[in-house]
C-alpha cells in the first residue's frame, strides 16, 4: 500500500470516520484528483460522494465539471454540481470560498455525509501561513488549517504529484494558478521557491510551527477566559482589570470581541487608546465592533 493511502486510512481512524459517509470537494486539479483516487481505492465508493463547484470564471470551467463528473461516473460515485451565476469585481477568492462552503454543505446534507474533506496539503499550509503573516493574524492565524477535514494537510505537494505520476491519475491544469497578479499565486511562484533555497524541508518546518502556534493559541484563549474573570458574554469589563492583563492577552481579547479580524494597526491603535487614560464616554472601533468607555468600564456591542 502506498504511503499516501496509508496516510488517508490513518486519518480516517484518527478522526473516527472509518465506515462513514464522506463528501469530497473536487476541483479537478492534481491535489483533489489524487484525493479522489486514494479515497476510492481504500474505502467503498458507496461511502463516497463528490462536490464540484463551477465558478464560471474561465471558458474551460464547463470542461472541468464534465471531467470530474466522468471520473465519478466511472467509479460509480455520487456526484453533486453547483454553478455560480455572478462574479464579483473584487475579493473573488473570498467569495468563492464562502460559496463553496455554503453549497457543499447542501450536498453534504443530501448525501448524509458526516464530513466534507478537501485536498489541502502541507505546501498549501506554507503559502497560507506566509499570506496571513503579510496581513497580520496573531498566533491563531498561524495555525490556519482545520486538520479534521484535510487528510493530506501534513503531506508536501511533491508527494501528491509523485503519486499522480506513479498511478497515472489524470487531472486538469488551471492556468489561472499561474497568474501572479493573485497574491497567493505570487507567494507560491516567487516567494516559496526562494525560501526553499534557505530551508529545503520547508513543509516539515511549517507543519511543526503550525502545531506549536495552535497550542499557543489554545493557551492564550484559555488564559483570556480565566484571567480576572474575563468573559465575552458580559460585554463589559472594568478598564483597570483589562490593563492588568499581559499585553498579548489584551490584544487577543480585542481580536475576540471584533466582528471581523482586525489589522495589526487597528489593534495597536485601540491599545494605545486604552493605555493613555481615555476620557469617559469616548469610543473606538476595532474590526467593526464599537468599544465605549463609561465610568471606567469598557462596553462593546
Amino acid at each position: 500500500m502506498n504511503l499516501l493511502e496509508k496516510t488517508f486510512i490513518k486519518f480516517l481512524k484518527h478522526e473516527n470516520l472509518t465506515g462513514k459517509k464522506l463528501l469530497l470537494s473536487v476541483s479537478g486539479g492534481v491535489d483533489s484528483m489524487v484525493l479522489l483516487h486514494v479515497a476510492s481505492k481504500t474505502i467503498s465508493t458507496a461511502l463516497l460522494s463528490v462536490f464540484h463547484l463551477d465558478h464560471g470564471a474561465r471558458a474551460q470551467s464547463k470542461k472541468d465539471l464534465l471531467f470530474v463528473q466522468k471520473n465519478c461516473s466511472i467509479k460509480k460515485i455520487k456526484f453533486y454540481e453547483e454553478h455560480l451565476k455572478t462574479l464579483p469585481a473584487k475579493n473573488r477568492e473570498e467569495f468563492w470560498r464562502k460559496e463553496r462552503k455554503r453549497l457543499s454543505q447542501k450536498a453534504q446534507k443530501d448525501f448524509g455525509a458526516v464530513r466534507i474533506l478537501t485536498a489541502h496539503h502541507a505546501t498549501d499550509l506554507v503559502e497560507t501561513m506566509l499570506f496571513r503573516l503579510t496581513k497580520g493574524c496573531g498566533a491563531g492565524g498561524l495555525s490556519p488549517f482545520d486538520t479534521s477535514t484535510k487528510p493530506f494537510w501534513n503531506v508536501p505537494k511533491s508527494d501528491i504529484e509523485q503519486y499522480a505520476k506513479k498511478y497515472n491519475v489524470q487531472y486538469i491544469t488551471d492556468e489561472s494558478n499561474e497568474d501572479v497578479t493573485y497574491e497567493r499565486n505570487l507567494i507560491r511562484h516567487k516567494v516559496v521557491p526562494e525560501l526553499r533555497k534557505i530551508t529545503p524541508n520547508l513543509e516539515k518546518v511549517f507543519v511543526t510551527e503550525s502545531e506549536i502556534f495552535g497550542e499557543t493559541e489554545k493557551f492564550i484563549m484559555h488564559s483570556v477566559g480565566t484571567c480576572h474573570g474575563m468573559s465575552l458574554q458580559t460585554r463589559n469589563r472594568a478598564l483597570p482589570e483589562f490593563l492588568a492583563l499581559p499585553v498579548i492577552l489584551q490584544s487577543e481579547f480585542l481580536r475576540l470581541i471584533a466582528k471581523r479580524p482586525p489589522s495589526f494597526d487597528e489593534t495597536s491603535d485601540c491599545l494605545r487608546w486604552l493605555h493613555n487614560n481615555p476620557k469617559g464616554n469616548s469610543t473606538k472601533t476595532i474590526g467593526g465592533t464599537k468599544i465605549q468607555l463609561k465610568q471606567n468600564m469598557l462596553h462593546w456591542e
